[in-house]
């Protein structure tokens, strides 16, 4: 491993967005010897200030490019507070002898647990019904109930799970233990017990839900577009809580403002925050479920998550780094 600073200094670690974290969440500080730097947040002119003389750097937005590593060697490594890291060169980080961790196998059950809440509430209605509660519908019902809407079980409808890495299989298994049949469509075709391997048509057409959990690339970049919405049942729910991007935001609007999809709820969108998406304008709709990118924030996970990053930079500084997404080669 390439050193970074000489014997007598004591690594300096920056956290260049501790907000991303809320502050109840306890970050464990390394056993490592070492110096912590929080900055609540990091903009684009601060990053270089902000890393000068890190020996690590940790960062869940803030993006790290040549520029950065350029003018600050001290970096050795990079701890990524998430899972996903296209917000660092890891091109850049290889050629400067940096390398990067991230944050595996934290967030499967929470964000599995978000996609069948979601899918509760809009087969349910429970927007709807809460909203007759609220508008006085219930009190002034000649009967005992009021049920305008139709309520759809999860046991006995199909769920199509796009992408089948650790939070699609969690979703698969969590829809699977709820009754629900599962086909699920990837590159690989896996041997479970819970799912059906399919093609992506197949699972479009046949699915009562769909819920997408690819990465975003080249390849999956409105996945689904148009004509690939046109393709699902029109009762049927589409699920996003994989990034934005994977599905065309003006098409899936349009499709809920024409009927042709039955419902839609979103935790991730193209901008974040977000300013002008169509999405936006139907997101006080009762079929509509928009949030703020939160399937990943339990407390539970966000904990995890800060206990693991912990380790990383721990692990780095006593020479044994792990998680790594970028071994250095700089000789």
């Amino acid at each position: 491993m390439t050193s970074h600073r000489s014997p007598s200094q004591t690594p300096k670690v920056v956290y260049l967005d501790r907000e991303s974290l809320p502050a109840r969440i306890n970050i464990p500080k390394p056993s490592a010897p070492h110096a912590w730097h929080d900055f609540a947040r990091t903009v684009a002119d601060q990053i270089i200030a902000h890393c000068q003389n890190a020996t690590v750097v940790v960062t869940n937005k803030v993006p790290i490019d040549a520029t950065v590593l350029d003018a600050c060697p001290s970096i050795g490594h990079i701890a990524v507070t998430a899972t996903g890291y296209n917000i660092i060169d890891l091109d850049a980080c290889a050629k400067h002898g940096v390398s990067v961790s991230n944050i595996p196998s934290y967030a499967a059950t929470t964000v599995a647990e978000h996609v069948l809440a979601c899918t509760l509430s809009l087969r349910r209605q429970i927007i709807q019904y809460r909203q007759r509660v609220i508008d006085g519908a219930w009190q002034q019902s000649d009967t005992f109930c009021v049920f305008d809407k139709p309520i759809n079980m999860l046991a006995g409808a199909t769920l199509g799970v796009i992408g089948f890495g650790e939070i699609g299989r969690a979703t698969a298994q969590m829809a699977a233990a709820m009754g629900m049949n599962v086909e699920y469509t990837s590159r690989q075709n896996y041997d479970v017990d819970f799912a059906q391997h399919v093609t992506l048509n197949d699972l479009l057409q046949r699915s009562d839900v769909v819920s997408v959990h690819c990465a975003l690339n080249d390849d999956t970049h409105n996945l689904l577009d148009a004509p690939e919405l046109a393709q699902m049942p029109d009762h049927a729910i589409l699920i996003n809580t994989a990034r934005g991007g994977i599905v065309n935001e003006a098409a899936a609007a349009s499709a809920i403002k024409s009927a042709t999809l039955g419902g839609l709820a979103f935790d991730v969108l193209v901008q974040e925050p977000p300013q002008h998406s169509p999405l936006l304008e139907i997101a006080d709709r009762s079929n509509v479920i928009i949030t703020p990118h939160i399937a990943w924030a339990s407390d539970e996970a966000m904990q995890t998550l800060a206990n693991i990053v912990s380790d990383n930079v721990d692990a780095y500084l006593r020479g044994s780094p792990q998680n790594l997404v970028s071994h250095p080669i700089k000789n």
